[in-house]
């Protein structure tokens, strides 16, 4: 093949050259004829790379396993810490039919202080780290970014760190419908906020549209004014400036209850190895109406790490229940860090379509994204289901009395 090429290149060099007087070809750098003539050839190859695809298409439909790498990647390969290959799934979320990243990137730490405070490792990062965090998260396989307006200068960062990227992102921001006194605004004022929440969003995004336009903490006020949200969202839609609708709930009820409306396409929940209240009834629900599930408070704030010790003595049962798994996690002989056997419980549940996950730091980056090809085994996995609550005051992070 590269003899071929060789000769190829050297008879269009001949053919560029061989009208030109002999002392003008003399003093011609033969390697710049070369290389014009080479970048012609490529030109000319790459050319018909479309027609060569669309007959493999016809021939091999995208369906077939063999070629979906090809024309939708449904995994990315990338290298971990150690070097070792790590595959990053991606997932139709619901009936938006957005093909999202299996493990999701929250940024709610980007622009606020949030977590349990632990000596040296509290604080948001610099917005210089956060911005190399993001383009990590992309470059590791992440497409899915979640944000909000209630989470400070987080909106603002990424629009500053997604320029010249923002088509690789399926982009999610929330918009909060409550007001400071814990009340809902209803009507026109309802509207009027709801769509200016929209467009500020956009401007600090720095973005013409988002992908997913969430609800920020859905409750019944909101939800009793169905057919004002439905305008609202059919608004959104038509003006282009958000391709799906969602909404973010807490506890039990809630989720049923914005299921039953019919006004998302998409829910993001709690759910992790402790919370597992909404196997029961809603997901198996959200799954049968087609409805996208991204999960959130994996690590229920940090509580399923090293930084459960500190949780505050009100909280001691809950400390003491994150030691366990912890305790779990280390005699279950895996090597794996507990957020790392935290996120990989979530991603085992085949009705959750993305786990989200908060980092600080690259070395929290990386961990996340090997929790991606962890394997639980079913006797793990039964350890784990033990460990669950039911208490909502210890699984609602809000409750807790801490940022």
């Amino acid at each position: 093949m590269p003899s071929t090429l060789a000769t190829i290149g050297q008879q269009l060099e001949r053919a560029l050259t061989g009208w030109l007087p002999e002392n003008v070809r003399h003093n011609l750098r033969i390697e710049t004829v070369a290389s014009i003539a080479y970048g012609i050839f490529y030109a000319i190859a790459i050319s018909f790379l479309p027609v060569v695809l669309r007959r493999c298409r016809r021939r091999n439909p995208p369906s077939r396993k063999r070629y979906v790498v090809v024309f939708w990647p449904r995994r990315r390969i990338i290298r971990g810490e150690k070097n070792e290959r790590i595959m990053v799934n991606y997932r139709r979320l619901g009936r938006t039919d957005l093909k999202v990243s299996a493990l999701a990137l929250g940024t709610v730490e980007l622009g606020l202080d949030y977590g349990i405070a632990v000596p040296g490792e509290f604080g948001r990062p610099t917005e210089a780290e956060a911005i190399r965090l993001v383009h990590s998260a992309l470059d590791g396989g992440i497409s899915l970014i979640d944000t909000a307006r209630a989470y400070g200068e987080s909106e603002a960062v990424l629009g500053r760190a997604l320029r010249g990227r923002r088509g690789a992102v399926v982009l999610a921001t929330k918009v909060r419908t409550q007001r400071d006194d814990g009340t809902t605004p209803t009507g026109d004022q309802l509207r009027q906020h709801m769509l200016e929440s929209l467009e500020t969003s956009l401007r600090l995004l720095q973005t013409e549209y988002v992908d997913i336009w969430q609800v920020h903490n859905v409750d019944a006020a909101l939800l009793a004014q169905r057919d004002l949200l439905a305008e609202i969202f059919t608004a959104a839609r038509r003006s282009g400036k958000a391709r799906a609708i969602g909404g973010s709930t807490y506890g039990v009820e809630m989720p049923t209850a914005a299921i039953e409306s019919n006004l998302f396409d998409m829910l993001q929940v709690t759910y992790s190895a402790l919370d597992q209240r909404l196997g029961d009834q809603v997901l198996p629900t959200a799954a049968e109406r087609d409805i996208g599930i991204v999960v959130r408070s994996i690590l229920l704030k940090g509580a399923l790490t090293a930084r459960g010790d500190y949780l505050p003595d009100h909280l001691a049962e809950l400390r003491e229940r994150t030691r366990q798994f912890r305790g779990v996690v280390a005699d279950s002989g895996l090597g794996a860090s507990p957020a790392q056997v935290a996120v990989a419980f979530g991603l085992a549940n085949p009705q959750i379509h993305s786990v989200l996950v908060g980092v600080r730091s690259e070395q929290e980056l990386r961990e996340a994204l090997g929790a991606a090809v962890i394997q639980l085994p079913a006797g793990l996995l039964a350890r784990l289901a033990a460990l669950r609550l039911d208490n909502a005051n210890l699984l609602n992070p809000s409750t807790w009395g801490i940022p």
